[in-house]
């Protein structure tokens, strides 16, 4: 096997707040016992990532061989990827989900090209669907959710097609070869359970995904599956949680869906599946508040079934501004949602956006007095990013958006602020809420990078 001619080849890594390959460690004299240890543990202790094993699990199913590596830059990870690429794999696949600097991507790239230059490169992810410099990167780009691009692209390539006559590829406006992945499971015959076999780390907190797309159309949002959202068959999902349990031992698990609670009747008769079942499982889940609203018991059902946390995208607390993000809901029915959610003895982590349209100093600090108030487990404040989209309906709703103008994402401005101060007040409540805590509560894109705020 070891020597066997290889199909694809799966790379997973990750940025750090230092690139202490790149920059000889924190101190700059090269990377200290400490600084292996903290990144050792933090390698050891990362939740899996569920677009490799999703890949492998479709490329096997297809016929291919596939192996996976996490980190092969690491020291101890050198010798095991020199030696899957002296099996000169058709397809190297990186992920990008947790890369965002060229830099990252690049020092793989360089090894593949290196030890087997014969190797198409493709890149998936949000690194390189958000920074034309990493996508330039490699030799193809995959878009969305690439399982079952990869597979049909494996098999063309061992069939000897050239990479620009794959069916499916073309060439972007900026020069780059891509090729189109899924949103909501189109072109993907059958919904394959992820092949853990080919990843495996030492977190027990594993990721479900028991959908694609979001229903919702949020003003704000960028999210290219948004408008439409496409549930699996709840058995299938029940049953991948049982082999999880029975084939590694895993209890505690992470549904990732832009939003599981979206519809009433799936969240509920998968709430019924899971105490049926008898699973005695721990999970958490996205959720926004009014579900909560619109099923009154849902937060108490949800806690019988084993949910212990929700990431509560609440983003807004003012009327005018959550009618703005279309986000169909009011500040008295979040205040009931939360109540029932708390009720029930679900944690909860709030997600709160500062500085969209609307914004004032005053509207920040009252923000900041309710999340003071509310028993949130851990808050994120996000500083309002404005996407090309959002910036083509401010254009054709100029009073409704208060003038938004300017350049995506950092480069705004509307009536009362600009991007600037919506961080300066992003980072001023932070504080000011901590101040108020005995420990940590809420975190921020706080952050001394030059490059962070617009010049």
């Amino acid at each position: 096997m070891e020597n066997e001619p290889l199909d694809i080849l799966l790379i997973e890594d990750m940025d750090w707040r230092t690139d202490l390959h790149e920059q000889g460690g924190a101190s700059g004299d090269g990377i200290t016992l400490v600084e292996i240890l903290v990144h050792a543990v933090q390698w050891l202790t990362s939740q899996p990532r569920l677009a490799l094993a999703l890949v492998s699990a479709q490329a096997k199913a297809a016929g291919h061989s596939a192996e996976y590596i996490y980190r092969p830059m690491f020291p101890w990870k050198r010798n095991a990827f020199r030696k899957l690429l002296e099996r000169k794999p058709k397809v190297a696949g990186i992920t990008t989900i947790m890369m965002f600097r060229p830099a990252s991507v690049a020092r793989l790239v360089d090894e593949i090209r290196r030890l087997s230059p014969g190797t198409a490169i493709v890149l998936g992810g949000h690194g390189a669907a958000d920074y034309p410099a990493i996508r330039a990167l490699g030799d193809l780009f995959v878009t969305g959710h690439g399982e079952g691009a990869f597979a049909s692209l494996a098999t063309a390539l061992k069939n000897g097609v050239p990479l620009d006559k794959v069916p499916g590829v073309s060439v972007s406006p900026d020069g780059v070869r891509t090729m189109a992945g899924s949103l909501r499971y189109e072109d993907i015959p059958r919904v394959l359970a992820p092949d853990w076999s080919a990843s495996a780390t030492a977190c027990r907190r594993y990721p479900v995904e028991a959908s694609r797309g979001c229903r919702f159309n949020c003003s704000y949002c960028s999210f290219p599956g948004k408008g439409g959202q496409v549930f699996r068959a709840v058995g299938d999902i029940v049953a991948e949680i049982r082999s999880s349990m029975e084939t590694r031992g895993i209890r505690r698990f992470e549904f990732i869906d832009s939003s599981l609670t979206s519809d009433e009747k799936f969240i509920t008769e998968l709430c019924a599946a899971l105490r049926a079942g008898k699973l005695n499982i721990e999970w958490k889940c996205f959720a926004r508040p009014d579900a909560f609203e619109r099923v009154p018991e849902l937060a108490s059902e949800m806690a019988a079934a084993g949910c212990s946390k929700v990431f509560m995208g609440v983003e807004a607390i003012h009327d005018h501004i959550l009618k703005g993000m279309r986000r169909g809901m009011d500040r008295a029915g979040i205040e009931r949602a939360l109540t029932r959610v708390f009720a029930a003895g679900i944690k909860v982590h709030g997600n709160f956006i500062i500085g969209f349209p609307g914004e004032t100093g005053e509207t920040v600090r009252e923000t900041a007095e309710f999340i003071k108030r509310w028993p949130f487990t851990s808050v994120f404040l996000s500083t309002f990013g404005m996407s090309p989209e959002m910036l083509q309906l401010a254009a054709a709703e100029p009073e409704h958006y208060a003038h938004l103008t300017g350049a995506p994402t950092k480069g705004w401005r509307h009536d009362t602020m600009d991007y600037r101060e919506a961080y300066r007040l992003t980072v001023w409540a932070t504080k000011y809420i901590n101040d108020s805590k005995s420990s940590k509560l809420v975190i921020s894109p706080i952050t001394n990078d030059p490059d962070y705020l617009p010049s």
